[in-house]
C-alpha cells in the first residue's frame, strides 16, 4: 500500500522553534530567483523550517472580531484562480507556512486549519506548526473545507469571511445557501484582511506585456476573438446547440485563456508567462467581435509597441480595477433583438463569486466546460511543431545535465546535493537562446526520501540532502522556452538497486507504457484511460495519491485543462473527451514515505494524434492514440526485465533507439553526453 495512503487523517501539528512576533512574508523560494545565490554547501539534509504562525493568527483574529466573522477562508488561488500565484497572491503560505501549491485554510477563533490532497500530506506535517490542525482530504471520513464548514454550522452557526474575488462561484454558491440553512452567513469584508496583516507584502511585478509571435502562435488573435463571437451566435452550453439571446458577451477571467485569445505573454508571476486581465468579447454586426481588456497599465504601457497591437485587434483597453464597475453597470450588454430574452454574460464555471454576484446570478451564464480552454487544448499545427522542437533540444540539455551527474557521483565520487543538481539542469536550459527566462514550476530534484514527496520542495538554503547511491534519483524539472512548455520526470539509480526497488519502478514503467500504447476511439475521456497506468502496480499492492497525467500549454501553464487522467480530468467539472492535437503527461509513480524510503515517477508528455486500426469500428477517422513529444532516454539499471512482456521490452528498447537518433545530431560535441546517451 501506498506510504501516504497510510498517514492519518488528520494532524494535530508540532510545536515551531521561537521566531519573531510580526506578520513578515513567508518565504518561497524557487530556482529561478535564487540562481545568483552561491553555491549550495555539500551539507546533509535536515528538516524542512517550521515557521511560527502565531503573530499573523494573531493580527488575522484580530481584524475577524472587527469584522465579525467567527471563520475566515484563505485559499490558495488568485483572482483567476491560478495554480502558481504571485508573490503578493501567495496569502495562504503566509498565514499557514505551508508553501505547496494547493491547500484552503480555514482560520476560527480558536483554531486553524489546513485542508490539502494527497501530493501534499507529507510536506504540509512537516511545514504546519502547532497552531494548525492538517486536514487530508481524500481519505476516508476526512471532509473538505465546504463540507467541513457546513458540518461546524450544524453544532453552532457561524459567520464565514472571505474575499469573493478569489473563490470560485460555484465552490462558493452552494456553501452560502447551505450556512443559510443552518442559521448561518456568509460575510464579505470590503477588504482582505489577510493582505492588512501581512505588512511586508511583496509588490506586483512590473514585467511588461509582450507579444507572442505568430510563427510560435499558428492563429493570429484577430481569428480567435472572430470565433469567440461566433460561438456566442452559434452555440449555448456545450452539447446544447442554441443561439445565445443577442448582446450576450463572454467574460474571460483565467489567465491562460486570455493570453491564449490575445497571443500576448508577460512576466508578472514566477513560473507562467502570463499576467492578471480580464477580457470581454462580444459579437457585432457584420460576423466581427467588440473587445474589452481590463489589465494595468504600468504592464502595458500606453506608448508601448505591444499597446498599439493590442489596440489594432480593435480592443479597447480599461484599468485592471475597473472590470467589476463594467460589469454591474451592464456596459458589456449589446442591443438585444426585439422580443428576444435579456443577454446574457457567459462564463466559465471557475469565474469568481465576485464576478458572478457583480453581473447578478439570473444575467450569467456559466460553462462547464470552457470552449476556449478546449480550443486552447487542441494545438494547432505551429504549437505542435514548437512542442517538438522545444522538446528535442531540452532532451539534449537534460541528457547533458545526466551525463554531468553520473561521472560527478559515480566516476569521480564527488558528494553533490539535490540543489546543486537542479541548479546545473537550470543553468544548461538557460544557454538555449529561446529559453524564456524562467523554469515552468519548482524543480524537484529529489534523493531518498525525500523522493517519497510527490511535490518536494529542494531546499536551497544549504540543507539539501546529498544524492546517495542506495536510493533512487527522481528529478523533476520543467522549462519555459518561446516554443514550449516542458514537464519532464525520470528516475535513475547511481549504485545497486534493491530488489524492491527495481520491482517498484518496472511497475511503474509498466503503467507508464501502457497508457503510451494505449488506441482508443473519440470521445474517451482521461479518466477512462486512467486504470491502464495502474493496472500493474495495483497487482502488487503499489498505488499512487496524485493524477496520472494532466493537460499542458504550449508556452503557457504547465498544467492545462480540460483534459487530464484520472477522476479530475484536468480539473474540469464535466470530464474532457481527450481530442487530436492535445497535450498531456503521462506520470505514474510510487512512493515509500518514511525513513529509508524513496519515490519513482516516470513522467514524459504526449500528443493525441489519429489511429490507424485494422477495423475501425464507427469509422476509421474516429481513433486516437498517443504521440510521444518528450525526448529523454528511460533508465534501464532499474528494470526488472523479468517482469516485462515481449512488448514491453520492445517498446523500451525502441523509445531509447529513437530518442538517441533525435537526440545525438544536437550532442554530438559533447563526447561525455554522446557515450551516456549511447549506453542508454
Amino acid at each position: 500500500m501506498s506510504c501516504l495512503g497510510a498517514l492519518s487523517h488528520l494532524v494535530r501539528r508540532r510545536a515551531a522553534p521561537p521566531a519573531p512576533a510580526s506578520c513578515a512574508s513567508a518565504s518561497t523560494s524557487t530556482l529561478v530567483s535564487a540562481y545568483t545565490s552561491e553555491k549550495a554547501s555539500l551539507a546533509p539534509s535536515a528538516p524542512p523550517r517550521v515557521r511560527d504562525t502565531g503573530a499573523q493568527l494573531a493580527a488575522l483574529r484580530k481584524l475577524m472580531d472587527e469584522e465579525g466573522v467567527t471563520a475566515y477562508l484563505v485559499p490558495s488561488e488568485d483572482a483567476h484562480g491560478s495554480e502558481y500565484v504571485a508573490s503578493e497572491d501567495e496569502r495562504r503560505a503566509f498565514i499557514s507556512g505551508f508553501t505547496g501549491s494547493t491547500g484552503t485554510a480555514v482560520v476560527c477563533a480558536d483554531s486553524a486549519h489546513l485542508f490539502t490532497d494527497g501530493r501534499y500530506f507529507v510536506q504540509a506535517e512537516e511545514q504546519l506548526d502547532d497552531s494548525w490542525t492538517l486536514h487530508k482530504v481524500g481519505e476516508p471520513g476526512v471532509l473538505d473545507w465546504s463540507d467541513w464548514l457546513v458540518g461546524q454550522a450544524e453544532d453552532k452557526p457561524l459567520t464565514l469571511g472571505l474575499d469573493a474575488r478569489l473563490s470560485s462561484y460555484t465552490a462558493v454558491g452552494p456553501l452560502v445557501k447551505a450556512l443559510a440553512d443552518r442559521n448561518s452567513a456568509v460575510h464579505y469584508p470590503t477588504r482582505n484582511l489577510v493582505d492588512v496583516c501581512w505588512h511586508a507584502r511583496p509588490p506586483p511585478s512590473l514585467a511588461p506585456i509582450y507579444a507572442h509571435d505568430i510563427k510560435y502562435a499558428g492563429v493570429a488573435a484577430d481569428e480567435k476573438l472572430a470565433r469567440v463571437a461566433a460561438w456566442l451566435g452559434k452555440r449555448g452550453s456545450a452539447g446544447n446547440a442554441k443561439t445565445w439571446p443577442k448582446g450576450s458577451a463572454y467574460f474571460v477571467s483565467e489567465l491562460d485563456e486570455v493570453a491564449w485569445l490575445l497571443n500576448l505573454r508577460g512576466g508578472s508571476f514566477a513560473f507562467t508567462p502570463l499576467f492578471p486581465a480580464y477580457l470581454v468579447i462580444a459579437a457585432s454586426e457584420g460576423g466581427k467581435y467588440r473587445a474589452t481588456l481590463f489589465v494595468s497599465p504600468l504592464l502595458l504601457l500606453p506608448s508601448s509597441k505591444t499597446r498599439k497591437y493590442v489596440e489594432g485587434l480593435d480592443v479597447e483597453v480599461r484599468e485592471y480595477d475597473d472590470v467589476f464597475r463594467f460589469l454591474r453597470s451592464g456596459e458589456w450588454k449589446g442591443a438585444p433583438a426585439e422580443g428576444s430574452d435579456l443577454p446574457k454574460l457567459v462564463m466559465s464555471s471557475t469565474a469568481s463569486f465576485a464576478a458572478v454576484n457583480a453581473v447578478g446570478e439570473e444575467n450569467v451564464a456559466l460553462q462547464p466546460l470552457s470552449p476556449i480552454a478546449t480550443w486552447k487544448a487542441r494545438k494547432n499545427a505551429a504549437e505542435l511543431a514548437g512542442m517538438h522542437a522545444a522538446y528535442r533540444r531540452d532532451g539534449a540539455a537534460w541528457v547533458r545535465w545526466a551525463a554531468w551527474l553520473e561521472e560527478a557521483i559515480v566516476h569521480k565520487g564527488k558528494a553533490i546535493d539535490e540543489w546543486t543538481a537542479a541548479k546545473e539542469l537550470h543553468r544548461l536550459r538557460t544557454q538555449d537562446p529561446l529559453y524564456a527566462g524562467t523554469d515552468a514550476y519548482p524543480s524537484i530534484s529529489a534523493s531518498g526520501e525525500d523522493a517519497a514527496l510527490p511535490h518536494f520542495e529542494t531546499p536551497e538554503d544549504g540543507t539539501a540532502r546529498i544524492i546517495d547511491r542506495e536510493t533512487p534519483y527522481l528529478m523533476d524539472a520543467g522549462g519555459q522556452y518561446y516554443d514550449g512548455t516542458i514537464d519532464t520526470t525520470r528516475t535513475t539509480h547511481f549504485g545497486k538497486p534493491s530488489a524492491e526497488q527495481k520491482r517498484a519502478y518496472t511497475r511503474v514503467l509498466q503503467g507508464h507504457i501502457a497508457i503510451a500504447e494505449a488506441v482508443f476511439p473519440m470521445g474517451t475521456t482521461g479518466a477512462q484511460l486512467d486504470v491502464l497506468a495502474r493496472n500493474k502496480l495495483w497487482q502488487d499492492g503499489y498505488n499512487y495519491m496524485h493524477g496520472t497525467g494532466h493537460g499542458i500549454g504550449a508556452f503557457s501553464q504547465v498544467h492545462e485543462g480540460p483534459q487530464g487522467f484520472g477522476r479530475a480530468s484536468g480539473a474540469a467539472m464535466v470530464p474532457a473527451p481527450l481530442d487530436e492535437g492535445m497535450c498531456i503527461s503521462d506520470e505514474p509513480g510510487h512512493y515509500e514515505a518514511g525513513k529509508g524510503g524513496f519515490g519513482i515517477r516516470i513522467e514524459s508528455i504526449f500528443a493525441v494524434a489519429k489511429a490507424h486500426t485494422h477495423r475501425g469500428f464507427g469509422g476509421a477517422d474516429r481513433w486516437l492514440r498517443f504521440e510521444r513529444i518528450t525526448q529523454v532516454p528511460i533508465d534501464r539499471r532499474l528494470v526488472d526485465h523479468k517482469l516485462l512482456n515481449s512488448d514491453e521490452l520492445r517498446w523500451l528498447t525502441h523509445h531509447n533507439e529513437s530518442v538517441r537518433r533525435a537526440l545525438l545530431p544536437l550532442i554530438k560535441h559533447d563526447r561525455r553526453a554522446v557515450k551516456y546517451l549511447q549506453k542508454q
